[in-house]
């Protein structure tokens, strides 16, 4: 009795561990695995000479990331950024980052966080920007931030690709005249009405125009605006850091010049070349004498 005692209790022992181990095995084999959902994504396109601005509001509409985190963002960037540490005019800008925000196609998760979507953009512009794009804008006289307010004002002012080279040596031309020590340009005086209101009428930065208007005036202010006013394409860059040569303006230096019919293009040496070829075409008369 003791014995067949026994040989039960070894028999119930050995069912239970058999039993646990085959239940253990069973749930290995039955549990549902894990399901892994994929980050939905969207394609984003972004056009050259948009605003930071702009950029937001598309970064939303695209689902993105809201429009004011991003631009809070582009404010407060990583205190190792790079571009915002060479900046050393920060308080005269109404956006840090204007001008670093390159343009192009990206793709991003829905619903990202303002500082992933930012460093995309900005990791773009790093490899945009080459070693030799440094050494050559160092052999003009300026650093990279200010040849990307260059660059801005090309983008802007210039419209069409292949005139990017010589709206950048009317620039330049400009910067380094004693006579002609301002700009004069209409598209750094409207970036202060664009940040004052946008497309939907509603201020984006109220009081950008009194704030900032010494700043980015160049009708009033000597040289370049204090920093860019949209962000530029690599086209814009590339004049920016390649103006045309004299050779290339038919030895010509302007110092003027302005478009007619949008794809026009009309450069002056004096003002007074220029405000007789301005007003013919203004008033659609033939040109004489």
């Amino acid at each position: 009795m003791k014995i067949k005692s026994k040989i039960l209790a070894a028999l119930t022992v050995a069912l239970c561990v058999l039993s646990l181990a085959g239940c253990g095995t069973l749930d290995k084999i039955t549990a549902p695995k894990e399901t892994v959902t994929a980050r939905p994504t969207v394609r984003v396109t972004v056009p050259e000479g948009f605003t930071v601005y702009k950029i937001a509001q598309l970064l939303e509409e695209k689902g993105v990331c809201s429009s004011d985190d991003f631009i809070a963002a582009v404010n407060a960037p990583a205190a190792d950024n790079a571009f915002a540490a060479a900046i050393t005019n920060a308080d005269q800008r109404p956006v840090l980052l204007e001008g670093y925000v390159f343009p192009d196609t990206y793709e991003f998760y829905t619903g990202d966080t303002p500082q992933k979507a930012l460093g995309k953009f900005l990791s773009n512009m790093k490899t945009k920007l080459t070693d030799s794009d440094y050494t050559r804008a160092a052999e003009l006289g300026y650093t990279m931030d200010e040849i990307l307010t260059i660059a801005s004002l090309i983008q802007e002012e210039a419209g069409l690709k292949k005139e990017d080279p010589k709206v950048a040596s009317v620039i330049y031309n400009r910067l380094g005249s004693k006579d002609l020590p301002r700009l004069q340009l209409d598209a750094s005086y409207k970036y202060l009405d664009k940040l004052e209101n946008d497309d939907e009428g509603e201020a984006a930065i109220p009081g950008a125009r009194e704030k900032y208007d010494a700043f980015y005036n160049t009708y009033v202010r000597k040289g370049l605006p204090a920093g860019p006013i949209c962000n530029p394409g690599k086209t814009s860059i590339d004049a920016a850091l390649y103006p045309a040569t004299l050779a290339e303006t038919d030895g010509q230096a302007y110092y003027y010049f302005f478009t007619y019919a949008g794809r026009n293009y009309y450069y002056s040496t004096t003002f007074k070349e220029h405000d007789r070829e301005y007003n013919i075409r203004r008033n659609w008369k033939t040109p004489t004498g």
